[in-house]
């Protein structure tokens, strides 16, 4: 089903961005991935094994393009040159998110618009910018979110409130488009390992929070990929494999772990409980 179409992966210079890019170029998809650094876009496409501007395999192409998705008028540009490398857009797959570990009576404004920018922000006008076309073309519109959108963990609100927003933008967003025929997902995930492969495997999620943890007086705990709940890293390959079944599907969410989609249901129907089971589970750690 992918084989042909045009398809912007904003963050898919690294990470599972990345990978989903990989998954679409081997299905047959003409790939243009968005990074904010032009040096890290080139390290992507030279870990596709290919030349600096395009990849061919021989059932798809990649291209690559550094942008600043937060900055007013990158998404237009970003789409404008997709349309003319590609000659139009059929699906976005938006990848961009910043974590990061802290307390919110610690957190003045200027860092929560921060979160806020880098996970929600930089995703509107983009969506903006390829809605017209890609509802023409009943079009896959997915956004890679986090737990931390549906569970309210410690140590992790300024976090779980920008994946809050995300989520309400993307249920908004199926509200508008998806009656002309268009097809939104919201992915739901914990921390996601990355393949050896790739350009920033060296980054090691508990280093990116240290300072975070310090800087607040954290608990060491806190610093792991789930912060204060322990969660094993998913399988970059196989959640991609998922989320592309989940288009062929067009399912309106994906959560995984499955369990913490039944978790936060609960906490909907029954929020003592639920609120009681996740707050046993945050304090349970090996």
């Amino acid at each position: 089903m992918w084989k042909n179409r045009r398809i912007i992966v904003a963050g898919g210079t690294s990470g599972f961005g990345l990978v989903l890019a990989k998954h679409l170029l081997a299905a047959g998809s003409l790939v243009l991935i968005i990074g904010r650094s032009s040096a890290g876009v080139r390290a992507a496409l030279a870990a596709c094994e290919g030349p600096a501007g395009r990849k061919d395999q021989p059932n798809g192409k990649m291209y690559g393009l550094s942008a600043d998705l937060g900055q007013a008028g990158e998404g237009g540009r970003v789409v404008a040159e997709c349309v003319r490398l590609l000659g139009g857009v059929d699906d976005l797959f938006f990848c961009i998110g910043r974590s990061g570990r802290g307390l919110m009576l610690q957190t003045n404004v200027a860092e929560l618009r921060a979160f806020l920018e880098d996970n929600l922000i930089s995703a509107v006008e983009i969506t903006q910018a390829v809605a017209h076309e890609e509802t023409a073309r009943q079009g896959h519109f997915v956004y890679i979110g986090s737990l931390a959108g549906k569970l309210v963990t410690p140590f992790m609100g300024p976090y779980c409130i920008a994946k809050s927003a995300l989520a309400a933008f993307v249920a908004a967003l199926r509200l508008e488009i998806a009656p002309g025929g268009a097809h939104v997902l919201l992915v739901s995930t914990g921390p996601i390992a990355r393949n050896h492969d790739d350009p920033r495997s060296s980054d090691v999620p508990q280093s990116r929070y240290q300072s975070d943890v310090k800087k607040n007086g954290l608990p060491a705990s806190a610093a792991a990929p789930g912060g204060s709940v322990k969660l094993r890293p998913l399988d970059p390959d196989r959640l991609a494999i998922a989320v592309l079944t989940a288009c062929r599907r067009k399912q309106s969410e994906l959560v995984v772990p499955r369990a913490a989609g039944l978790l936060a249901g609960l906490i909907e129907w029954f929020p003592g409980l639920g609120r009681r089971l996740l707050a046993r589970a945050a304090n349970r750690r090996d």
